[in-house]
Parts: C-alpha cells; sequence; structure tokens
C-alpha cells in the first residue's frame, strides 16, 4: 500500500539572478512500511525534501500525497493538524525543553491533542529503555538518551510516517547503530514508515530503499538493499 507520493515537487528560493533551485521536479513513490534512506552531498537538497514531505514549508510545485492526502491543499491550520496527527519528526538536535522531564518531553504531542494513553507512555518508555530515566530532565541525560526521547516524543501519536534528519549525526558509532536499530524496531512494531536522511553508509545500507538526490535531482538509479 502506498503511503507517500510526490508529484513533480519542486522548491525555488531567491529571485532572477539569486535564484536557486533546491528541489527540481522530483516525483518519489513510499510504500507502508517501507524504510527509505535519502543520501546526498550537503546541499543537494535532502533536507528540502524531508521539510517538504513533512509540511513545514510549502513548495513552489508539485504536490505531497500522504494516505491519500494532498497536504497542501490544506490551510496552515489544517496541514499543523494534520502534521501533528501523521507525522513524526527526528532531528540531529533533538529538540528537548530542558524544562520539562523525559516522559514530559515525550508526552507533549500526545497533550496537545488532548489526548492521554498511560499504558502506551510506559510501553515506550521500556522500549526506550528510559523507565529508569522517565523523571530526568534533558540536561541529566546523555546524548544518545536525549535522542531516544526525541524518538519517543516522534512516536507518541502513533504517526504514519517518521521523518528522521541525520537522527544519528551528534553521536558516536555505538549509540547511532542503537538509535537505527530502536527505529527500525519500533516502525516494524508500529507498522510505520521511515523516511531518514543520512551521510552515514553504513546506516544507509540497513534501509529497505537508498534513494540519491544530487543538485536537487533525485537520481533514477534507486538501489534496494535487499
Amino acid at each position: 500500500m502506498e503511503i507517500l507520493k510526490i508529484i513533480n515537487l519542486c522548491k525555488t528560493y531567491g529571485y532572477t539572478e539569486a535564484q536557486v533551485k533546491a528541489l527540481n521536479h522530483v516525483n518519489l513513490s513510499v510504500k507502508q512500511g517501507e524504510f527509505v534512506a535519502i543520501v546526498g552531498a550537503s546541499g543537494s537538497g535532502k533536507s528540502s525534501l524531508l521539510h517538504l514531505i513533512g509540511g513545514v514549508d510549502r513548495p513552489t510545485s508539485g504536490q505531497v500525497i500522504i494516505d491519500g492526502v494532498d497536504i497542501y491543499s490544506k490551510n496552515e491550520k489544517e496541514l499543523a493538524l494534520f502534521r501533528r496527527r501523521k507525522i513524526g519528526f527526528i532531528f540531529q538536535s533533538y529538540n528537548l525543553i530542558p524544562v520539562l522531564t523525559t516522559e514530559e518531553n515525550i508526552k507533549l504531542p500526545m497533550l496537545l491533542e488532548r489526548k492521554t494513553d498511560e499504558g502506551y507512555v510506559d510501553e515506550l518508555l521500556g522500549i526506550l529503555g528510559l523507565m529508569d530515566r522517565r523523571h530526568h530532565l534533558p540536561s541529566e541525560l546523555s546524548g544518545g538518551q536525549q535522542q531516544r526521547a526525541a524518538i519517543g516524543r516522534a512516536l507518541i501519536n502513533k504517526p504514519s510516517i517518521i521523518l528522521a534528519d541525520e537522527p544519528t549525526g551528534n553521536l558516536d558509532s555505538k549509540h547511532s547503530k542503537e538509535i537505527v536499530d530502536l527505529l527500525t524496531f519500533s516502525v516494524k512494531k508500529y507498522n510505520q514508515t521511515l523516511i531518514m536522511i543520512t551521510h552515514d553508509l553504513n546506516i544507509a545500507q540497513r534501509a529497505d530503499r537508498v534513494v540519491y538526490i544530487q543538485d536537487g535531482f533525485l537520481k533514477q538509479n534507486e538501489v534496494s538493499t535487499h
């Protein structure tokens, strides 16, 4: 089942001589439950693509269709609600709120939806290995623990798609492997789709499919790693 379809997606910044085409007629289809790695040099358009998939920026032209919904046909309020319910974001910088505990950071998107599911919170804390850190502040956690808390926050509303932008960029190789192990376990357990930007080819090779981007173009020789 197709969860994501990108059609002729373009993003241009600036005007006239200063104009930069970050994305140039990008087309991509992703199935539910698939792990897709996006690889490319700095400035190739990876982050622009991820932001447009996630609805945090608007394209110059083209469509992003998630679960049958053209997300850019929505107004800002509708899009924000859709994003909160359907998409989970994980960034290289953990973006945890420093005055909230691990548990409170994880639960924040759920609370914005005015719902509670303490059983699922406990389940996530167990999977993340953070049960004994649930009442700790981010400053009391290691880098790997902070990233696991950020993953929990991304998973808490059971989104259809997880978007990860260099989630292991600030971690050593041991903790990077732990984070990727955790993400692949989580998306399989909850039948979610994972789209990850990474510079690490060892991580990319663990994906179901690697897609290369260069100068705003998706290279057509997509590689299946299995």
